[in-house]
């Protein structure tokens, strides 16, 4: 068999005796659209074994924000209308869903930090100084190519 020349396609189909590659599962680290990456999350929320890709991390952290956004909303909006015991009520709930959602955020950047072979202990290093900018970081790394030491 020729190499292709300059302005020849490569061939699109793998060389013959290599299998095809199976697409990877979430919690194996395979990329995922916004719906999936939310509902995954959700039903591995306290899951801190596999890995998450780049994009199940990335739409997290964007649902995460426009439901924290629209919470507070909910604060907001009685408190202009003075209405005290409906805001002891949305504070309340706000409260328990950033709980909630922190500690589905939390699991899920563990396993981004498995995906690029770090041990799920280097969360801690957002609690020093500049330690979210290495956080930040890591989670914007590619994953390692293949099986890791963190495969599930």
């Amino acid at each position: 068999m020729s190499t292709p020349g300059p302005y020849e396609a490569y061939p699109s189909h793998p060389p013959t005796g290599y299998p095809p590659a199976a697409p990877l599962s979430y919690l194996q680290g395979g990329p995922v659209g916004f719906g999936e990456a939310v509902r995954q999350a959700f039903s591995n929320g306290f899951v801190y074994r596999g890995r998450a890709s780049r994009s199940a991390y990335w739409w997290w952290v964007l649902f995460e924000t426009i439901t924290i956004i629209v919470l507070e909303l909910l604060i907001i909006i009685p408190a202009a209308a003075h209405s005290t015991a409906a805001v002891t009520l949305f504070v309340i709930i706000v409260v328990i869903a950033a709980i909630y959602l922190a500690l589905v955020g939390l699991a899920l950047t563990v396993r981004r930090l498995h995906d690029i072979d770090k041990s799920g202990w280097w969360v801690l290093i957002g609690l020093v100084p500049f330690g979210g900018i290495v956080l930040l970081i890591f989670s914007l790394l590619e994953g390692t190519p293949g099986p890791n030491r963190f495969q599930p």
